[in-house]
């Protein structure tokens, strides 16, 4: 009888401490805080954009130009005899005639075949590969790009430079399968606080002596012999030179701060 009593006075003491809990009293919840990695998306361009700077150059891991535009989505670049041979490049399957191919704003044209070799431009002075699906939005543009299918545009660097150091010098050595040796050299040189210049050199060498499997006969009785390819060797040399005017625009009232602006010119 006493365990049931004391059994029946705890339940009432529970009962009693429910009924004194105050509902209207405001009880503050530990923070908690939910992170999740996100990716910003930055609109460039009313038509489809895709870009490459020189960072994700880098990481690309390509030698050339052509190896680069690859990696753009809905691109085919056709190559025509491996690492000396014509490389184009096209979008939407109109053929390397309907793509445009722009160098620092000016057209590149080939008057022989009518097709642009993007194999030839070095991605060692590229800044920025962008390629247009469409219209761009830069009004300022020759009528060839207003004309074609899409356009591929490579933007070359700009040098900085600081107070006490007027030239910049960087230069690599490639080497890879078949014998190929690409060594290059870059070059910036301020020349006033207006002019600067910059040169780029490369040199690319490869024998191209591949082996490969010759099959004689049908297949009941096949006869094979290793072979390596033979008078595929390349030679190539690239340089370019450009010099580049700054000049200040004048102060007035609605752009209290004046801002410098980079010409070039190809020499």
């Amino acid at each position: 009888m006493s365990v049931l009593l004391c059994c029946q006075a705890l339940s009432l003491s529970l009962f009693a401490q429910q009924q004194k809990v105050d509902t209207a009293h405001i009880y503050s919840i530990p923070e908690i805080m939910v992170s999740d990695p996100y990716q910003t998306r930055e609109v460039r361009s009313a038509s489809p954009l895709q870009v490459f700077n020189k960072e994700e150059l880098k990481n690309l891991q390509a030698l050339q130009v052509s190896d680069a535009v690859k990696h753009f989505a809905g691109v085919t670049v056709k190559d025509y005899g491996g690492i000396g041979g014509l490389k184009t490049v096209s979008i939407r399957s109109l053929g390397a005639q309907h793509t445009a191919v722009s160098y620092d704003g000016i057209t590149v044209s080939d008057c022989q075949t009518g097709q642009v070799d993007i194999g030839r431009f070095s991605l060692n002075n590229v800044d920025r590969l962008s390629l247009n699906n469409g219209q761009s939005d830069n009004i300022f543009q020759p009528a060839r790009f207003f004309a074609s299918a899409g356009i591929l545009n490579i933007q070359t660097l700009t040098p900085h430079f600081k107070e006490d150091k007027p030239t910049n010098i960087a230069a690599e050595f490639k080497t890879g399968s078949w014998g190929l040796v690409n060594p290059s050299l870059f070059l910036e040189q301020q020349l006033n606080k207006k002019w600067s210049m910059t040169a780029n050199g490369e040199w690319m060498s490869s024998d191209g002596h591949y082996p490969f499997t010759l099959r004689y006969g049908n297949d009941a009785d096949v006869q094979v012999s290793k072979e390596k390819r033979r008078n595929t060797d390349v030679e190539n040399l690239r340089a370019d030179r450009e010099g580049l005017w700054r000049y200040r625009r004048i102060k007035n009232r609605l752009h209290p701060k004046s801002r410098g602006t980079a010409h070039r010119c190809f020499l």
